[in-house]
């Protein structure tokens, strides 16, 4: 390579790290919609503490809190905590930074090498691995480290080489949304004329045979049963989940080999492909299709629930059916985790703990519960980790949406394990499940997905 094109590279990526620096240190350019504005018209006290709050809700109601149609304030938004907060703390002030889940693991990361990484961060627990062994990831204080030991329904998310890395927020898992009206259209229903839920894979596969529909060229009209091609927890965490029905499992427990090539696994990706093969689905599916009743089933993780109700609205209720995953041998899920906490970079750690102190592990008095596990229960629309959280919401974590069976499944749910490079090994993972949607063999497909991820175990060793 001649040195014009080298001098040409690093201007680039000089370029790159420069817009990095403006977009994220100056609060009038935004990285992503959405993003809370510090107000320019107010000069800053130079005492005054500026926590920068990275987040990957990017929905306005996430933010800013649901209303009801009258404009009345029913469920506050992350900006009406931080509000509260600085109410509290004069000399401390917030800017928020949302980042789409697409883009978080990577963008952190980017920002922590140019220098200018947020305070506090919101991370899906398995990215959390590769964070703390570069040192992204700031001590926890020692009074946290055991509320969070004593408090907490689960600590595998937040557990990264025995040692607790953050707080955690949501703990979610997987279940099976089905159309109602779907079901009884097609006569799948019970003596009541109710519409009857699958428990077994292959009650999926004979429901799906009749809740599919063609148009007049023979094309899918009406999805038996919808993924989401590309998208991981629409594509490859329904198998897993089924995976983990069928006794199998993702990797060996010292994480140095892939499991789901085993017979199990291979049994539940032949299940899954008699979908495509019978044309009760296809490449073009898409869960989010679900809200226009185009689709009878799908996988879906709890915080669906705000996307969907907002896309029908008063129809939610009718429509809309849960169940707990329909088993090859017996009942379980995948259960997967975000945790919070704050960059090791922060120039605010003090500060940040501070915060999180109040936001995240002090109980309020007058409802016996967290600020963040009311955020995540009652806007967010996600199960939070904190036992009191989840006992003291029950107004809205008890409904037929939640409790039965997202809440009830939690007790045999499997943690999704926290191992370097776990995106890398699931986009893997992903892609020869795909492959097998498109007709290769389930075998061939696992084998050679476990052949490349044994390569990554190897190296994390």
């Amino acid at each position: 390579m001649n040195k014009k094109i080298i001098y040409i590279i690093s201007a680039v990526l000089i370029a790159v790290v420069i817009i990095f620096v403006i977009a994220f240190s100056n609060p009038n350019v935004d990285i992503e919609e959405n993003n809370r504005e510090v107000d320019n018209n107010v000069t800053n006290d130079d005492d005054k503490t500026t926590l920068t709050f990275a987040a990957h809700w990017t929905e306005d109601v996430q933010m800013n809190g649901i209303y009801d149609e009258d404009g009345n304030l029913v469920e506050k938004g992350l900006n009406h905590y931080l509000d509260e907060y600085s109410a509290l703390n004069p000399d401390v002030e917030f800017q928020v930074r949302t980042i789409a889940y697409s883009e978080y693991e990577n963008k952190l990361r980017v920002l922590d090498d140019a220098g200018i990484v947020p305070d506090i961060f919101q991370i899906y627990s398995p990215w959390g691995v590769s964070y703390a062994e570069e040192g992204m990831i700031a001590e926890v204080p020692e009074d946290i480290k055991t509320k969070v030991s004593e408090n907490y329904i689960s600590t595998a998310g937040v557990t990264i080489n025995d040692e607790i890395m953050g707080i955690p927020g949501e703990i979610n898992d997987f279940s099976l949304m089905y159309n109602k009206e779907i079901f009884k259209d097609a006569g799948v229903v019970n003596r009541s004329g109710e519409a009857l839920a699958p428990t077994t894979w292959d009650d999926v596969l004979k429901t799906a045979e009749k809740t599919t529909e063609y148009d007049s060229n023979g094309n899918i009209s009406q999805y038996g049963f919808a993924f989401t091609k590309d998208l991981d927890w629409a594509a490859v965490d329904p198998f897993l989940s089924l995976l983990f029905t069928n006794n199998g499992e993702y990797l060996s427990e010292d994480y140095s080999e892939a499991l789901f090539n085993s017979e199990e696994g291979i049994e539940v990706l032949d299940g899954i492909k008699e979908l495509f093969d019978n044309s009760y689905t296809d490449v073009n599916s898409n869960v989010w299709d679900f809200s226009e009743g185009k689709v009878a089933m799908a996988f879906i993780a709890p915080w669906t629930e705000s996307v969907f109700k907002d896309q029908m609205g008063d129809d939610f209720e009718e429509v809309v059916g849960v169940a707990p995953v329909p088993f090859f041998e017996e009942p379980d899920t995948l259960q997967y985790s975000w945790f919070i906490g704050v960059m090791d970079k922060s120039k605010n750690k003090q500060e940040a703990w501070d915060f999180l102190r109040w936001f995240t592990t002090d109980i309020q008095e007058e409802t016996n519960t967290t600020r963040y596990g009311d955020l995540l229960a009652r806007t967010i629309k996600a199960i939070p980790a904190h036992e009191q959280d989840l006992e003291n919401n029950s107004d809205v974590l008890e409904d037929n949406f939640f409790k039965e069976p997202f809440i009830s499944q939690l007790e045999y749910s499997t943690p999704e394990p926290n191992v370097l490079k776990a995106a890398e090994i699931k986009k893997i993972l992903m892609d020869e499940v795909q492959a097998a949607w498109l007709g290769k063999d389930s075998k061939q497909a696992l084998d050679d997905a476990a052949q490349k991820v044994n390569l990554i175990l190897e190296e994390n060793k």
